[in-house]
C-alpha cells in the first residue's frame, strides 16, 4: 500500500511538473546529452537498467542503487558515438560511508574537438558570392558538454532504498559557455529475492542550463519506472534476468508500447550470466534500437562491451567499460 501511495505521489509531481514545463519558452531538447547511457552493459540492455543497477553505474540510473555496493568502486567508460570524432566518456567512484549510506562521485564527458571553422577564411565577391577560401585563416574549436554528480543512497529498510543526485552541467562550444544545476532522486524496492522495483525522477524540478549569450534551456522532468527479475537455471548454473523501464517524459522518443506518444516510452532487454563469468545481453532502447553486448567477470574486475547500430549516415556506437571492486 506505501509503495502503491508513493508511485501515485510521484505520477502527481510529474503530471504538474509536465504542465508548468510545456508553459515555459525555454528551449526545448537540451539535455539529450544527458539522456546517453553510461554503463556498456545498461546499454546492451536496451538502457532498461533503472531496477538492476547495484554498482557505481547507480550514480546515472538510481542513486538508490548504490546501496547495493559493499565496498570501493571505481569505473570508467569509453564510447565511440556515431561517427569517430564524437567521444563519450564516464568516470565514476563510489564508497560506503556507513553501514547504509554510500556516497558517488561520477562524471560524463560529451565531446567534439578540432572542428574546422571556416567562416573567416572565407573570400567574397562584391555580391557577397563566395570566391575563394583562405585555409591560413582556417581555425579550429572543441565543443564539450560535462556533467558532474554528487550522489548518496540510504538503505532505509532491508525492502526499500532511496537516493538523490546533484549535478552540475558545464557546456563549452567555441568562446561560449553554459553552467546549469539539477537534481535527481530514485527509489529501489526489493519485493522477494527474485523481483526488484524502481522509480527514477530525473531532473526534478526542471534543470535550467543558462548560456553567457542570455539563452536559457531547460530540461524537462523524466520518471522512470523499472522491473527486473532474477530467474536461476539451475542445471546450467546460470541465470537469466529480463528487465523492463517506462518511461514518462515532457519530450521523448518514439513509444515502444503504443507506438506513436512521446509522453510515454519502453526499453526492455534480458541478461544471460554464465557461472558467474560470462554474461549474454541483448534488449530493445526508447527508440526501437536493437542492442546487444557481453561481459566478462573476474575476481575484483568487471569488462563490459556493448553495440549499438544507428542509421547508415550515423555509423554504429561501440561502448567498452572497465570496473574495479576494491572488496575483500
Amino acid at each position: 500500500m506505501q509503495l502503491r501511495r508513493l508511485v501515485l505521489i510521484l505520477m502527481s509531481i510529474f503530471a504538474i511538473l509536465q504542465i508548468s514545463y510545456a508553459e515555459t519558452g525555454f528551449r526545448k531538447y537540451a539535455g539529450e546529452f544527458m539522456a546517453i547511457d553510461v554503463s556498456a552493459r545498461a546499454q546492451a540492455l536496451g538502457g532498461a537498467f533503472s531496477a538492476l543497477s547495484g554498482d557505481v553505474y547507480a550514480t546515472f540510473y538510481n542513486p538508490a542503487g548504490l546501496t547495493q555496493i559493499q565496498s570501493t568502486q571505481i569505473a570508467f567508460t569509453h564510447t565511440q558515438q556515431f561517427i569517430s570524432s564524437i567521444n563519450y566518456d564516464y568516470l565514476g567512484f563510489a564508497k560506503p560511508i556507513s553501514d547504509n549510506k554510500v556516497i558517488g562521485f561520477s562524471v560524463i564527458r560529451l565531446g567534439v574537438d578540432n572542428i574546422q571553422d571556416s567562416r573567416a577564411a572565407a573570400i567574397l565577391g562584391s555580391d557577397g558570392e563566395l570566391l575563394n577560401i583562405d585555409f591560413s585563416k582556417v581555425d579550429q574549436f572543441n565543443s564539450a558538454d560535462y556533467v558532474f554528480f554528487v550522489s548518496l543512497g540510504t538503505q532505509v529498510s532491508q525492502r526499500f532504498a532511496w537516493g538523490l543526485n546533484m549535478k552540475l552541467v558545464r557546456r563549452d562550444l567555441a568562446d561560449h559557455n553554459a553552467n546549469g544545476l539539477g537534481f535527481d532522486a530514485g527509489m529501489r524496492y526489493t519485493l522477494n529475492d527474485r523481483v526488484k522495483l524502481s522509480a527514477m525522477f530525473r531532473n526534478i524540478t526542471s534543470t535550467l542550463i543558462a548560456w553567457d549569450t542570455g539563452e536559457k534551456e531547460l530540461v524537462s522532468p523524466t520518471l522512470r519506472f523499472g522491473t527486473s527479475y532474477y530467474l536461476p537455471l539451475p542445471g546450467l548454473s546460470s541465470y537469466l534476468i529480463p528487465t523492463v523501464d517506462v518511461v514518462m517524459q515532457t519530450q521523448g522518443a518514439t513509444n515502444l508500447v503504443t507506438g506513436g506518444s512521446d509522453m510515454i516510452s519502453g526499453a526492455f532487454g534480458g541478461e544471460l550470466m554464465m557461472k558467474e563469468t560470462l554474461a549474454l545481453r541483448g534488449g530493445f532502447d526508447e527508440l526501437q534500437r536493437l542492442n546487444f553486448g557481453v561481459g566478462i567477470r573476474i575476481p575484483k574486475i568487471s569488462v563490459d562491451y556493448s553495440f549499438t547500430n544507428y542509421e547508415d549516415e550515423l555509423g554504429n556506437a561501440h561502448r567498452i567499460g572497465l570496473m574495479v571492486d576494491f572488496g575483500d
